[in-house]
């Protein structure tokens, strides 16, 4: 009916003669037609543009990518400067390529580096082989490297350049957790020349102003403000391997406290950093526009026992300390926190809840231990008073609270007695180092080094292995799990753990972001986030503009099918 109409009002025109008017009236109508095409066989695409602006708490004391010591705003910023030769993946919780392929030997031991054509710094130079052996064979393998963990999982590991793009890495054994390790920065040796080893982490080190890496933004400038707050600028990496992002920069707007934050309440697009008291009424004054995203890493805390003491050392009392630890009650009203039952609750792992008073107070009596009813306190096999130490530390407060409700818990429900010290980083450290302790409270983070293993292996008993367990039954277990990554493996060491009872996990913090509804991209990319900067894993992704654009095979023709179009 339209199509009738159109042509007797175009015939009309046609036979008075007005072909000016005619003419507009047909390209006007062919016009219409186009778009009308172009929005049948189009989509709407990410477009390049736009500023990324997160407010958080912190401070920055080196742009260093091997302080050990780094802030959580400074990880954050390392993550955005550097890359790897590999890079841990939020999307498919796999470790992936990055500045370089990977490739390993048939017999599980050699792996083998090569660099992408693709793969270069912010300064528009190669990453050669040459940077790759300098950040491992010079920096991390290096007596001095500050990172000890990191030091020794390379102890043994030789490295050398097979050609031109090529380096390998050669293990004494198979261990399915090495790649994790090449996930480190690669720095460029042209910036380090006759440098010393302790000038790695110095702030004022030329190179840690201004870093220069092979991740997907670049540093810019710092800009402090009066108030004590100060902005970060990044500007996108146009040599970036994996693409160039999306967004064009990224500024920080870096406040002392979340107090200060409050107040100035920028609406940018992301907050972090919010504690979890205060993210419902933060978020409600936001009217809406954000998405809170929560998430846990593999981080947990427990108490340790020190199995070197003499009566932490039977089983089976630490059994009845088991059985009498009720995590409900030591994490009641603690909203930041998630009870978990096993250290391996991140690999999917799940515990069991050995809560049973009755059973706890049997275990002892069995034992020998006596019951003191006029002071309510346990004695020892011989009837004479005992008192066991607890440690922890001041910060997080959490960790004192936590410590105090056990020690409370474990008085009423047995009788023992429990000496509760906290102590400041520095005490706290030297008495981690000379084990002078029956228990610690502590929090262990496996963000970085995902080889959680390592807490109960024995050659960590001077460092990660705070219960000084030493078993070679465990060690077994643990080598096989690194050689094989066989889940079933890692059941049965957990079950081994529950029957040992080294330590009692209970609990892991919650952390959340807030997030613009208008950031796209960023939820694709979420994913299972390792640690507080892997939020950025897939920024190059994300992005605030967008168009229209054809959704058209290359190899047809547009002007043909739109002729097609018309007439159908």
């Amino acid at each position: 009916m339209r199509r009738r109409l159109f042509l007797r009002f175009f015939l009309f025109f046609f036979k008075r003669g007005d072909i000016i008017l005619v003419s507009l009236l047909i390209l006007g109508a062919v016009s219409f037609a186009w778009d009308k095409f172009f929005l049948a066989h189009s989509q709407i695409v990410p477009m390049s543009g736009g500023i990324y602006t997160e407010s958080t708490v912190g401070n920055i004391r080196s742009f260093s990518p091997f302080n050990e010591t780094s802030t959580l705003l400074e990880k954050a910023i390392r993550r955005l400067i550097f890359s790897g030769l590999l890079r841990y993946d939020t999307a498919t919780g796999q470790v992936e390529d990055a500045l370089a392929g990977m490739r390993i030997s048939d017999d599980g031991k050699t792996f083998f580096l090569s660099i992408k054509d693709t793969a270069m710094f912010q300064d528009g130079t190669k990453v050669t082989t040459d940077d790759v052996i300098f950040t491992y064979e010079k920096l991390v393998q290096n007596p001095q490297f500050q990172n000890r963990s990191l030091n020794e999982a390379f102890e043994y590991v030789s490295i050398d350049v097979v050609d031109e793009k090529t380096v390998a890495f050669h293990l004494p054994e198979k261990n399915i957790f090495f790649p994790t390790l090449l996930t480190i920065p690669i720095v460029p040796k042209s910036y380090f020349k006759d440098f010393l080893m302790e000038e790695l982490v110095d702030p004022d080190y030329p190179f840690n102003k201004h870093p220069i890496g092979g991740g997907p933004f670049r540093f810019k400038q710092i800009v402090p403000n009066d108030d004590g707050s100060f902005r970060v600028f990044l500007e996108k990496n146009q040599f970036y391997y994996a693409g160039i992002p999306k967004v064009e920069q990224i500024v920080f707007y870096v406040y002392p406290n979340f107090d200060h934050l409050k107040v100035e309440k920028n609406w940018t697009t992301a907050f972090s950093q919010i504690p979890f008291r205060e993210i419902s009424k933060f978020k409600e004054d936001l009217f809406g526009e954000y998405d809170t995203r929560e998430y846990v890493l593999p981080r947990f805390v427990g108490v340790f026992f020190n199995l070197d003491n003499e009566i932490i050392s039977d089983l089976y009392f630490r059994k009845a300390l088991n059985f009498a630890f009720d995590k409900e009650h030591v994490l009641e009203d603690e909203k930041k926190w998630n009870r978990v039952d096993t250290p391996f609750f991140f690999e999917g792992i799940e515990g069991r809840d050995s809560l049973d008073l009755v059973e706890a107070q049997k275990v002892l009596s069995d034992l020998g231990y006596q019951f003191d009813e006029d002071d309510n306190l346990l004695l020892d096999k011989e009837g004479n008073r005992f008192t066991l130490i607890m440690i922890t530390s001041t910060m997080p407060p959490a960790y004192s609270r936590f410590a105090q409700r056990i020690i409370q818990l474990w008085k009423k429900e047995l009788g023992i007695n429990i000496k509760l010290m906290i102590l400041d980083a520095e005490k706290f450290q030297e008495a981690l180092k000379s084990r002078e302790y029956d228990m610690v409270l502590f929090g262990q983070d496996f963000s970085e080094n995902f080889d959680s293993l390592s807490l109960w292996h024995s050659s960590q008993s001077d460092h990660l292995n705070l219960s000084n367990l030493t078993r070679d039954d465990v060690d077994s277990m643990i080598d096989e799990i690194r050689f094989s990554g066989i889940q079933g493996e890692l059941l049965t060491l957990n079950k081994r753990l529950n029957d040992l009872v080294p330590a009692i996990i209970f609990a892991t913090p919650r952390y959340n972001i807030l997030v613009s509804n208008q950031l796209k991209g960023f939820s694709e990319t979420f994913g299972k986030i390792h640690s507080h900067e892997d939020r950025f894993s897939g920024i190059n992704k994300w992005y605030l503009n967008e168009k229209r654009d054809w959704n058209w095979p290359e190899d047809k023709s547009k002007i043909w099918s739109f002729i097609k179009w018309i007439f159908n």
